[in-house]
């Protein structure tokens, strides 16, 4: 058996083709191409479709599979962007990217309808933003009620990619969460905000759990691809939960923290039951009664990438590997990693970037470790919260482009005082995906029972005992007290409670 795994990422697509010990085998990648107009950012569905047929086609190539094997084509990726469909199962208007921002007027209606507690209850998220399709619908039903009035067919890329394969339409309960129009608990749609998006129920795809085989490959697109004795789509999951089950950080205790352009966190609930004071996002996760918990903070790499442009545009990682590690850092700047406003845990909206404590002997190398400390302290203060509604963490495992930086995986570990482990794998959420297809397919019993499979190599980085660590924590904490008011943290995760003190 061979599993092609799809990975429909926000800049990229990728296929990362593996084989029944889950042993990567090849890959191929293509941009994700958009057409950007002021706030609205859209692409073409059916080009995404060629785009993932060509990359199987690639990746077949590369590795020469046995035209004999049962393929499995397994599906991940964002969740939020939307394709909307009519009776024949056309598109009536290009997708529109969860990067689209036509809708704020409309989420803050969404905000004004719907009490808050209540929605967050319903539907996992803490608010609602633009992000999600519910607004996005909502914002059609407005401006232009003709192409939401000839839609029969709500679905997200995910699942317009697998009914594109099978020619069933179909939404994977991982992703639906990421809607606003899903109610988590209740495992079902919520009916009241699909009526205030004036979108009928019917119109949305039906409900299957993480990892299920959907069906056989329909023949004219089986035509169109490698050689193979049978091709059966597999619904996947969310790219975020895929790459914990990818990196083995898919149990309690483990926290899967993205060292990409955002600094985003998932984490398997543990004995968890909602909190409405808890402003973490939770979802359905890969199994029956698992809750993940998700959030996301803006200001992650991209902190890093701002720094390399704006402010040392000719230090590269390789440079400040080699100069980081000889410094004590002792009285280095504090960054505040605020460069996008509003981070969790505490959700300051008047919060900025700062570089504070700034002396004329400080060079770019102090100001690099600045900002990669700023970014660790930003990690702890996520890890920290979690814990003080009782999920705690005992390792984090982390992927993304930051990750390639020894010294920063290293400085992570040391701040937050926990194991840091950063997996070799080379496409972490293509192989959780691979993982789903194979416990669909029986060659694993469930998804965790992952010990007879290939186990890819991983670096492990240790905390260190460091006062000065936990004392520069402490002046990063209350300095963002000090300038922008204080939000809920670990030790007080109820912001009422601090008003009562």
């Amino acid at each position: 058996m061979i599993i092609y795994a799809v990975d429909l990422g926000t800049t990229n697509i990728k296929v990362a083709l593996y084989d029944e010990h889950a042993r990567f085998l090849s890959s191929a990648r293509a941009p994700m191409t958009y057409r950007r107009d002021g706030a609205f950012v859209e692409f073409d569905p059916n080009a995404v479709f060629d785009t993932v047929v060509a990359l199987i086609g690639d990746c077949a190539r590369r590795a020469d599979p046995e035209p004999a094997d049962e393929a499995r084509i397994v599906v991940t990726g964002q969740a939020e962007s939307l394709v909307l469909l009519d009776q024949w199962g056309h598109p009536v208007a290009p997708g529109i990217s969860w990067m689209d921002e036509r809708s704020v007027e409309e989420a803050a209606e969404i905000a004004e309808h719907f009490d808050p507690s209540l929605a967050f209850a319903v539907t996992g998220e803490p608010e609602p933003v633009p992000t999600w399709p519910a607004t996005k619908l909502r914002w059609l039903s407005r401006h232009q009620p003709r192409v939401l009035g000839a839609v029969r067919h709500v679905l997200m890329i995910k699942d317009y990619i697998i009914f594109r394969f099978s020619g069933r339409m179909v939404g994977e309960e991982t992703t639906r969460g990421f809607t606003y129009l899903y109610d988590v608990p209740g495992r079902r749609y919520w009916t009241e905000m699909l009526e205030f998006c004036s979108t009928d129920p019917d119109a949305m795809p039906e409900l299957v759990p993480a990892g299920t085989d959907v069906g056989a490959v329909l023949g004219p697109v089986a035509d169109q691809l490698p050689p193979a004795a049978g091709y059966i789509v597999n619904s996947g999951a969310l790219d975020h939960f895929c790459a914990m089950l990818g990196t083995g950080s898919y149990r309690p205790g483990a926290v899967s923290a993205s060292a990409g352009t955002v600094l985003s966190l998932a984490m398997l609930g543990t004995d968890w039951h909602f909190e409405p004071s808890m402003k973490v996002s939770f979802h359905r996760g890969l199994r029956a009664d698992d809750t993940v918990l998700f959030t996301c903070a803006d200001s992650g790499g991209v902190c890093m990438d701002w720094f390399q442009q704006n402010v040392a545009s000719s230090v590269s990682y390789d440079e400040l590997e080699r100069e980081l590690p000889g410094r004590s850092h002792a009285d280095a700047p504090i960054f505040l990693p605020y460069l996008t406003g509003v981070n969790p845990p505490d959700f300051l909206a008047g919060a900025r970037g700062g570089l504070l404590g700034l002396q004329l002997r400080h060079d770019r190398v102090d100001l690099a470790y600045a900002v990669m400390e700023g970014v660790a302290h930003l990690l702890r203060r996520n890890i920290d919260y979690l814990a003080g509604y009782g999920q705690s963490a005992r390792s984090i495992v982390s992927t993304g482009g930051g990750t390639a930086s020894a010294f920063w995986n290293q400085l992570k570990a040391d701040v937050c005082g926990l194991e840091f482990r950063t997996p070799e794998e080379p496409e972490a959420t293509c192989r959780g995906a691979a993982v789903l297809a194979l416990a669909a397919a029986g060659v694993i019993d469930s998804v965790t029972d992952t010990a007879g499979l290939h186990q890819p190599e991983d670096n492990t980085y240790h905390p260190h005992d460091n006062a000065l660590r936990a004392a520069r924590y402490g002046e990063f904490d209350s300095l963002l007290r000090r300038l922008y008011g204080s939000g809920p943290t670990a030790s007080d995760p109820d912001p009422q409670r601090e008003k009562d003190v």
